[in-house]
Formats: structure tokens, C-alpha cells, sequence
């Protein structure tokens, strides 16, 4: 399927950014960006120098250079702890410390002023393991409820 401007969007910001045009990592754009559309959490997998990073960031240009402003939060999961990711509640107060994940779905979920929209992605750059991916499948169904154990 060709959507003709978001097309020649892609590939205007595959140039600008000094890639060579491959149709197939086009094409990738296009896919993520379908998929988007219809869900709202999408994992990319693959080899280190892939071309993940290539296809959120091209997709992000390609809809800002469109109108529909997109905000990327990129961050490595692996960098911190899980509680500085999540947060965690004080046993003995029962007062809740945020963690980044919380900051910044907060952050994401504050409206927009006026008639402005724009898109935001949490872009989640690094490896990935078993137990990183149990403790994100809770967001990533239909509930998109975040579900931690206390």
C-alpha cells in the first residue's frame, strides 16, 4: 500500500538524514507506521545495526513533516533499576515515589492546548530479556494498565 505524501515523506527524511533509499526500509516505515495505527504498543526485534532506530525516528520525521507533531522518550530500560524505572510505595508510610516509567506516562498524558495534536512514542532502546518483557506484558495489552506486583 502507498500512502503518497507519507511516502514521499519517508524518503525525504531517509535523504536528509544521509541514508541511501533502500524500498525495503521504506517499506519497514510504512509497516510500522500501519501497525500504529491500529495498535498501541509495537515491539521492533532485531540484530544491533538493524535499522530498528532508523524506522521510529523516520517514521517520527515523516509525521512531523506532515503536521502531526511526534515526541519520542527514549530511553534503555537496562540503565536503571526496576523501582528507579517503575517507582515503588514505602512499606511503612504507604507514600508512593514515582519512578521514570511513571513520570512519564504522567508527562505523555497531560492534554495539549487548543486544537493542537501531536503524537508521543516511549521508545524503549536497548536489549530486551524474558523477565524485562514479563514485567512490560501488562502494559502492552488491550487493558494498557500498568500491573506491578507490591
Amino acid at each position: 500500500v502507498r500512502y503518497p505524501s507519507f511516502n514521499d515523506a519517508v524518503e525525504q527524511s531517509l535523504e536528509d538524514n544521509g541514508y541511501v533509499l533502500l524500498p525495503q526500509q521504506a517499506d519497514k516505515v510504512v509497516q510500522m507506521y500501519e501497525t500504529m495505527l491500529t495498535r498501541h504498543t509495537t515491539m521492533i526485534v532485531g540484530p544491533t545495526g538493524g535499522g530498528k532506530s532508523v524506522v521510529i525516528n523516520t517514521l517520527a520525521q515523516a509525521q512531523t513533516r506532515l503536521g502531526l507533531n511526534t515526541k519520542l522518550y527514549v530511553m534503555n530500560p537496562k540503565a536503571c533499576t526496576v523501582i528507579e524505572l517503575y517507582g515503588i510505595l514505602d512499606p511503612i508510610t504507604r507514600d508512593w515515589t514515582d519512578g521514570m516509567l511513571s513520570n512519564i506516562f504522567r508527562e505523555i498524558n497531560r492534554p495539549l492546548q487548543g486544537e493542537k495534536q501531536e503524537r508521543r512514542y516511549i521508545l524503549y532502546d536497548g536489549d530486551v530479556d524474558a523477565l524485562w518483557v514479563e514485567n512490560m506484558n501488562s502494559v502492552m495489552d488491550d487493558n494498557k494498565l500498568l500491573t506491578l506486583a507490591n
